[in-house]
């Protein structure tokens, strides 16, 4: 019997589908990856309820929300059944019965428990991520403060070190690709072909999350960058670790970049 609150060690061990019930506005900022975005409130719900609470207080707060949910329930139902039937079509290890139904909002709070009420009410087990979002951030920014050791690739731009990088972890080295996360080459032209940055919170929360699959006693690869990549921004204490790391330097010749350049660029529109 799972209790409806969880710690977000336990959470992150549970199987089943990861569910964000925040607005889309709080998601695109930053979510828990690989959760789905199933919003109690759009973003203008969310800011008229916000404003009620502050204005009147929390009673007239959830009456409004209880309107706005009351409007979308079937439709609310209907998408967390099709995140079931996803969830069960595509798991692997064919987990026995139903799976559990992992829910988190901002802070754990209203949001979470209400979609965790009406999960009962269709006798599915569901399970809410106690502080929410919140803890999960944190859990984030403390992964950068560990002691990992760091091995950064460097070289001019073409002397394929991204390249090296992903040979690295075709051969089961532990690597993190971050411009790869961060949708983006980090040079001049870095954005073409790539698809749209993550927000900068994003980026930081899938660096966690490779993070955190890796041993600190093997090194990890990461490619020479400078503090940011196009928008985004590798956070600071992890940084800190690549400026003080041990550095393995790629040299090649200048026909040999610009070949490599040309292959990497080329097949690009002129525009």
């Amino acid at each position: 019997m799972y209790s409806k609150r969880e710690s977000l060690e336990k959470f992150r061990k549970l199987k089943g589908p990861l569910i964000d019930v925040r607005s889309p506005g709080e998601y695109y900022k930053g979510n828990m990856p690989n959760s789905i975005n199933i919003p109690l409130f759009n973003d203008e719900e969310r800011s008229i309820v916000g404003t009620i609470y502050k204005k009147h207080g929390r009673e007239q707060a959830v009456i409004q929300g209880l309107e706005f949910i009351a409007n979308k329930i079937d439709e609310t139902v209907d998408t967390l059944f099709e995140a079931i039937n996803f969830y069960k079509s595509n798991d692997l290890n064919k987990s026995f019965g139903d799976p559990i139904l992992k829910i988190y909002c901002a802070r754990g709070g209203m949001r979470s428990l209400s979609i965790n009420w009406l999960l009962e009410k269709y006798n599915l087990k569901s399970i809410t991520l106690k502080d929410g979002y919140k803890s999960y951030r944190k859990w984030t920014l403390n992964n950068f403060n560990k002691e990992w050791e760091i091995v950064v690739i460097g070289g001019k731009t073409g002397t394929g070190k991204t390249k090296l990088l992903k040979l690295l972890d075709k051969n089961n080295f532990q690597i993190i690709d971050l411009e790869g996360l961060a949708c983006h080459r980090g040079s001049t032209f870095g954005g073409i072909g790539m698809k749209k940055q993550p927000s900068n919170e994003q980026f930081e929360n899938l660096i966690a999350e490779k993070l955190n699959g890796f041993r600190k006693d093997i090194k990890i690869f990461v490619e020479a960058e400078s503090a940011n990549i196009g928008k985004c921004k590798i956070p600071h204490e992890f940084f800190s670790k690549m400026k003080n790391a041990n550095r393995i330097e790629i040299k090649r010749s200048e026909s040999n970049r610009l070949e490599e350049l040309i292959k990497t660029y080329s097949i690009y529109a002129k525009e």
